[in-house]
């Protein structure tokens, strides 16, 4: 188990200028499939643009931070914000993307289908709360100042940092300074592979 500090992740600058992504974690087996099983990632958002298409791949994101993101697909628009539910979609949906203003940092979720399956959920504690974990693996990302507690494992998480190696049967206990919001990442697949968080 590991809490990666949101200062420490790797950052990589998108080759169209648009925007930044420091990758959480990704799940390898070279075996099973070229490419990554699942992967898990924040983007930071400073002007418009299509989304990459990911053929095979699930998805989902959700903003942490600023005004918010307009996602166009097909004629359709949904606003996503700070206060919305995640928002998934497939990978190979063509989409465009107007931030509202200023920057926007999303958290984005990708499993590959047919390997893996994955759910976000976004929840405001404003006290004491418990996870019970039943996928094979959770991820937690904070918005705020929270002490995690796993069995004797105290993790003090800070704005933006990420919670890692939780497994099935843990115990998440969770104490906010204030009211804040965490996400959950469930991931649940049939296959076996490495974890390999920023560091490892």
């Amino acid at each position: 188990m590991r809490l990666l500090r949101y200062d420490d992740l790797p950052v990589t600058p998108w080759k169209n200028g648009g925007g930044l992504t420091r990758e959480i974690a990704v799940h390898l087996d070279r075996e099973i499939h070229p490419e990554f099983l699942w992967r898990i990632s924040m983007a930071t958002v400073a002007g418009p643009g299509p989304f990459s298409q990911f053929e095979g791949i699930d998805r989902t994101i959700a903003v942490l931070q600023g005004n918010g993101i307009l996602l166009n697909s097909n004629g359709s628009e949904i606003t996503l914000g700070h206060d919305s539910a995640p928002y998934s979609f497939s990978g190979e949906t063509p989409i465009e993307a107007t931030v509202i203003a200023g920057e926007t940092t999303d958290l984005n979720v990708m499993t590959r289908r047919g390997y893996f399956t994955h759910i976000m959920k976004r929840h405001v504690i404003r006290q004491s709360a418990a996870i019970d974990v039943e996928c094979d693996d959770m991820i937690l990302v904070f918005e705020g100042r929270v002490m995690a507690r796993v069995g004797q494992d105290h993790f003090p998480a800070a704005p933006m940092d990420t919670l890692t190696g939780i497994r099935r049967g843990d115990r998440v206990d969770l104490s906010p300074e204030e009211e804040t919001v965490i996400y959950t990442i469930e991931l649940s697949g049939m296959t076996v592979g490495n974890v390999q968080p920023q560091g490892a």
